[in-house]
């Protein structure tokens, strides 16, 4: 049974009862559109694997404490690369939603074109953070000389290859932020999606 939002209702109110007050920032066009929203949905089932991965091994680790003979000393290094990698590779996702850390009280304060004004300087810093980032981690990961992590034994290649995945694709949602809503918010147009 579907429920109608009543719009009269403040945006606060609407948003406790499951409105959605972020949608994910796509492209008109096709196919770009549905590839973006492809990649948005593989960043929420490896976020929840990787969460799932977590739970499973702290509660290995706290398992092994109270069983003879077991001994997993990979299982907290995992578990601490998995937190690390979910929060490299969900921040794409909540730029895309616009669910990244931000204090959203200029949007009750400015109007539209200077809100999108603000919004275009913040997605220009985080799209040149995120290059500058690419580029110190694609580095890192090219000059590798074989090391591994102390307990598992993973290449340090793949371990610091996630963040540069993660920050490429923020800055991929950067982009698209500024083209699909400031660009056309500064200039007093609707936004393209």
């Amino acid at each position: 049974m579907a429920h109608a939002v009543d719009d009269t209702r403040p945006l606060a109110e609407t948003e406790s009862l499951g409105g959605e007050s972020n949608p994910e920032i796509l492209p008109q066009r096709e196919p770009w559109r549905t590839i973006l929203h492809g990649i948005g949905v593989a960043e929420q089932v490896i976020g929840a694997v990787l969460l799932l991965a977590i739970l499973v091994l702290v509660i290995a680790l706290i398992a092994q404490r109270y069983l003879p003979g077991a001994n997993l000393p990979w299982t907290g290094e995992i578990a601490r690369l998995s937190m690390v990698w979910a929060t490299f590779l969900m921040a794409g996702y909540l730029a895309a939603h616009d669910r990244h850390i931000a204090i959203h009280v200029v949007d009750y304060v400015l109007g539209r074109r200077a809100l999108g004004a603000v919004k275009l300087v913040v997605n220009v810093v985080v799209l040149l953070t995120c290059l500058a980032l690419v580029y110190a981690t694609w580095v890192l990961v090219s000059t590798d000389i074989g090391q591994v992590t102390a307990a598992a034994q993973l290449p340090l290649r793949f371990v610091n290859a996630v963040p540069l995945i993660g920050f490429a694709l923020t800055a991929v949602r950067a982009i698209l932020g500024i083209v699909v809503d400031d660009i056309p918010a500064v200039l007093g147009r609707e936004p393209a999606a």
